[in-house]
C-alpha cells in the first residue's frame, strides 16, 4: 500500500513552525510496513489543496492530509474536499456530503475520510496530539485492514505519563529490540506513548508476544501506564472521580484554560468537574473573594490559599489550580491541589513556545490529579 502525506498550513510552507507531523506520521508508517512516497507541504489555499491531493492519488493508493480544518473561513481542507467531490460543503458535520466522520466531536477533535474512484483521502487536524490520536486509533487500524492478508506482524500501543521518555527508554533498553519485535516511543507534552510491534507465523504466536512484552512493560512502569489504545488520560481521570465519589473545581490562570477545555470535552463531566471560567489572577480574585494582593510576592502561598478558598466557595472536595506563571528563566508552571486532606504542589519552568507550554500545563494539572487519585480510591465518609 502506497501513502503520500500532504501536510496543510501557510505557516508550516514558510517554514514559522516545524512540520512535526509529518516527522511523525513517516515514522508511524514505517512501523507499519506501509510505503510512503511523497512529502508535500502547501499553503492554506483551497485550489493548491486539490493540486496536492489530486497529483498524490495518481502516485499512491491514499492520500494523507494534516490540518487545514479550522473554523468558519479557515476550513480549508472542507473546502477543497468538496471541489474533489463537486458536492456543496454542509453545516451539519462532516460538512461535505460523501465524506465518513472520524474523531471524537466532543472535544473538536476529528478527522474526514473521503473515498475517491482514484483512491482513498483521509483529512487529519493539525493539532499534534489529536493527530497523533486519530492516526493510532483510527486510521493505522483502517489501514492494516486493508493490508493484504499475508502481513504477519501487530502492535499494541501504552499510554503513559509521569516519566520522560528518557527514563522509559532507560528502564525498558533490554526489551526495545528482539528478532521478533521492537518497542517505540511518541512523546508529546508530558506524555508518552509506547508503541509495541511483534511478528510471528501465526496471529496466536503474534499475540501471546504482544501480550508477553505488555505485561513485562506494566510490571515495570506500574501505574505510570493510566491506560491502552484509545484511553485518554482526561477519560481516565474523570472515571476514577466518579467511583471515588469524587468533585473536583478548576480554575487557571494564563493558560487559555486548556486543561478545563479538555475535561469538558469528556461526556458526563458535569458530575464530577465545575469549572471557574477565571483566565487571569485578578479574575480569580474577584470571583473567590480573595484578597487584592499581587500573587507575584508569594505566587506558592497565594496559590495554597486560592485552591482552598476555591474547593470551600464551589463545595467540593477538590480544588485544582493552575497557573503560568512568566519569568526571567521561561514560564513557572504551578499546580496546586487542595483536599480534605491538605494542600500539594507541582511546580516545572519551561521555555518554548507558549501553546506547547500551556498542554504542559494540562498535562501537569492531569498527571497530579491523577497521582492523587491514585492514592485516595475513596471519599471519606
Amino acid at each position: 500500500m502506497r501513502i503520500e502525506v500532504v501536510s496543510i498550513g501557510t505557516e508550516l510552507l514558510v517554514s514559522d513552525i516545524l512540520d512535526t507531523n509529518a516527522a511523525y506520521i513517516s515514522r508511524s508508517l514505517r512501523e507499519a510496513n506501509l510505503n510512503l512516497t511523497c512529502k508535500v507541504t502547501v499553503g492554506d489555499e483551497p485550489e493548491l489543496i486539490v493540486d496536492a491531493i489530486q497529483v498524490g492519488l495518481r502516485r499512491a493508493d491514499v492520500v494523507l492530509t494534516t490540518g487545514g480544518l479550522g473554523a468558519g473561513a479557515n476550513d480549508f481542507t472542507r473546502h477543497a474536499l468538496a471541489r474533489l467531490l463537486k458536492r456543496p460543503l454542509q453545516d451539519e458535520l462532516p460538512g461535505v456530503e460523501g465524506a465518513t466522520l472520524i474523531g471524537n466531536l466532543n472535544s473538536k477533535a476529528f478527522g474526514l475520510i473521503v473515498e475517491l474512484p482514484d483512491g482513498l483521502v483521509i483529512s487529519l487536524p493539525g493539532h499534534r496530539q489529536e493527530m497523533a490520536y486519530l492516526l493510532e486509533t483510527e486510521v493505522l487500524p483502517l489501514l492494516k485492514r486493508r493490508m493484504p492478508s499475508e502481513t504477519s506482524s501487530d502492535w499494541v500501543l501504552l499510554r503513559t505519563v509521569g516519566l520522560l521518555e528518557s527514563v522509559l527508554k532507560e528502564q525498558l533498553i533490554d526489551l526495545m529490540m528482539g528478532h521478533d519485535h521492537q518497542i517505540s516511543f511518541d512523546s508529546y507534552a508530558g506524555q508518552t506513548n509506547i508503541k509495541i510491534w511483534a511478528k510471528g507465523e501465526t496471529e496466536a504466536e503474534i499475540e501471546r508476544r504482544l501480550a508477553e512484552l505488555k505485561q513485562a512493560i506494566i510490571e515495570r512502569l506500574g501505574d505510570h501506564v493510566y491506560g491502552e489504545e484509545d484511553d485518554r488520560l482526561e477519560d481516565v481521570i474523570l472515571q476514577r472521580l466518579l467511583q471515588g465519589g469524587y468533585q473536583v473545581a478548576i480554575a487557571e490562570c494564563y493558560t487559555g484554560r486548556v486543561l478545563s477545555r479538555c475535561l469538558e470535552s469528556v461526556p458526563g463531566h458535569q458530575k464530577a468537574a465545575v469549572f471557574l471560567g477565571t483566565t487571569t489572577w485578578s479574575d480569580l480574585v474577584q470571583a473567590l473573594h480573595l484578597q487584592q494582593i499581587n500573587p507575584e510576592d508569594d505566587l506558592t502561598r497565594w496559590c495554597r490559599e486560592a485552591a482552598e478558598r476555591l474547593r470551600t466557595e464551589l463545595e467540593t472536595d477538590l480544588g485544582l489550580i493552575v497557573y503560568n506563571h512568566i519569568t526571567q528563566g521561561g514560564i513557572q508552571v504551578l499546580v496546586t491541589l487542595a483536599s480534605p486532606y491538605g494542600v500539594s504542589v507541582t511546580q516545572r519552568t519551561f521555555g518554548g513556545h507558549p501553546e506547547n507550554i500551556n498542554q504542559w500545563a494540562s498535562t501537569l494539572g492531569l498527571t497530579h490529579l491523577y497521582r492523587w487519585l491514585l492514592a485516595h480510591t475513596a471519599r471519606p465518609k
